[in-house]
C-alpha cells in the first residue's frame, strides 16, 4: 500500500520538474527572440495550470471507437416496368377468293340428285340454276323430267314448255308435253304438241298413232285415217292402228275399207274378239249376212255372254230370213241385258 503511494508521489514530482522545465523554457523564448515584438499566437501558459493539470487530466483520451453508422440500405430503384410490346398482329388471313356459284354447276349437282333418286333436291337445284341463267335449256329440261316423275304435272309442262321456246326444234320436249297434256286431258294441246313433234320426227309410228285417236275424239275423222294410215305406213303391224282405222271407216260408213282394216287386226291377232265383231258388223251393214253370222257364231264360241254378239247375230238371221233363230238371239238378249 506505501509503495504505491511512493510511486505515485515520485511520478507527480517528475511530471511537476518537466512542466516547470516547459514553462521556464517558454518565457524565455517569449522575452528573449531576436527583438520583435510577435503576437503570441496563444495565450500563455500559467504555471498554475501546468501543476494543477492531474495525471488524469493529461492522460491521453481513449480512442473512441466509432460507433457504428446504421448501415444504410441500399434503396434499390425498382427497374422501369417491362413494357410489354404490344404483339404484332399478323396481316389476316385473307380466305380465297370464292368462286360464283354458275348455273352450270347447279346443273351438273342437280343432275347427280337426279341419277341418285333425290328428286325434290334435284328440282331445287334445277330450279336454281335457271334463275341464275334462264337460257340454260337442259336445267329447264332436268327439271320437267324430275317433276314428271313426281307427278307434277303442271311443273312439268311449264319446264318443257320453257325448252321448247329456247329450241324450236327439241322433238323430245314436245314429245312428253303431248303426253303430260293426255294425261291432263288438255287434246287440243297435245295435239298441238304431237304435230310440232312430227313435223321435226315423222318416223313415231305411237305419235301419229295418239295423233289419230285424238282427232277422233274431236270428230276429226279424216284426220284421224290419216294419222293411222302413216302409223301402219311406219309399223305394217300394228295392230291397233289396223283397229282404230276400221272404227274411223265405220263411223264413215266406209265399210269396205273398215272390213279390209278389221281383217288385218285378226290376221295379226285372230283372239282379238272386239275386231271380230266389228268386221262382222261391217258384213252385216255391207249385206254380207252368212258371213257376219260365222263371224258371230266364232265369237260366241269363246265369249257366249257377249249380248251385243247376240244382238248381231239375231239381225243377220233376221235378214236371212231366219225367224226362229233370230227370235232366240233376241231373247238371250234381253236376258243377259236385263238379268236381275
Amino acid at each position: 500500500m506505501k509503495k504505491s503511494s511512493l510511486k505515485a508521489v515520485r511520478h507527480s514530482l517528475k511530471i511537476i520538474s518537466y512542466g516547470m522545465s516547459l514553462a521556464v523554457y517558454v518565457f524565455l523564448m517569449a522575452h528573449c527572440g531576436c527583438g520583435k515584438k510577435e503576437k503570441s499566437a496563444e495565450k500563455p501558459v500559467e504555471l498554475k495550470d501546468i501543476i494543477l493539470a492531474t495525471p488524469e487530466k493529461q492522460m491521453p483520451k481513449a480512442v473512441e471507437e466509432p460507433k457504428p453508422v446504421a448501415q444504410q440500405q441500399e434503396v434499390k430503384t425498382p427497374p422501369p416496368e417491362a413494357v410489354t410490346p404490344a404483339p404484332v398482329q399478323p396481316p389476316p388471313v385473307q380466305p380465297p377468293p370464292v368462286k360464283p356459284v354458275t348455273a352450270y354447276a347447279l346443273y351438273e349437282k342437280g343432275v347427280k340428285s337426279f341419277n341418285s333418286g333425290a328428286l325434290e333436291e334435284a328440282i331445287e337445284l334445277f330450279t336454281k340454276a335457271t334463275e341464275i341463267d334462264a337460257t340454260l335449256k337442259d336445267a329447264h329440261k332436268m327439271r320437267a323430267f324430275a317433276c314428271k316423275k313426281l307427278g307434277r304435272i303442271d311443273e312439268a309442262i311449264y319446264s318443257f314448255k320453257k325448252v321448247v321456246a329456247l329450241d324450236v326444234s327439241n322433238s323430245e320436249a314436245y314429245l312428253n308435253l303431248g303426253m303430260l297434256y293426255i294425261r291432263n286431258r288438255m287434246n287440243n294441246d297435245a295435239i298441238w304438241a304431237f304435230e310440232k313433234y312430227v313435223a321435226i320426227y315423222p318416223n313415231n309410228a305411237r305419235v301419229f298413232y295418239d295423233l289419230g285417236c285424238l282427232y277422233s275424239k274431236n270428230k276429226l275423222t279424216d284426220k284421224a285415217i290419216s294419222a293411222y294410215k302413216l302409223a301402219l305406213k311406219i309399223n305394217p303391224n300394228y295392230a291397233d292402228a289396223y283397229y282404230n282405222l276400221g272404227v274411223a271407216y265405220i263411223a264413215k260408213e266406209s265399210f269396205d275399207e273398215a272390213i279390209d282394216a278389221f281383217g288385218k287386226v285378226l290376221i295379226l291377232n285372230p283372239k282379238n274378239n272386239e275386231a271380230r265383231y266389228n268386221l262382222a258388223f261391217a258384213k252385216n251393214r255391207k249385206g254380207l249376212y252368212k258371213e257376219s253370222v260365222a263371224l258371230c257364231e266364232k265369237l260366241l264360241e269363246s265369249e257366249p255372254g257377249n249380248a251385243n254378239a247376240h244382238l248381231l247375230l239375231g239381225d243377220s238371221y233376221s235378214k236371212l230370213g231366219k225367224s226362229k233363230e233370230a227370235k232366240k238371239e233376241y231373247d238371250i238378249y234381253k236376258r243377259l241385258m236385263f238379268v236381275k
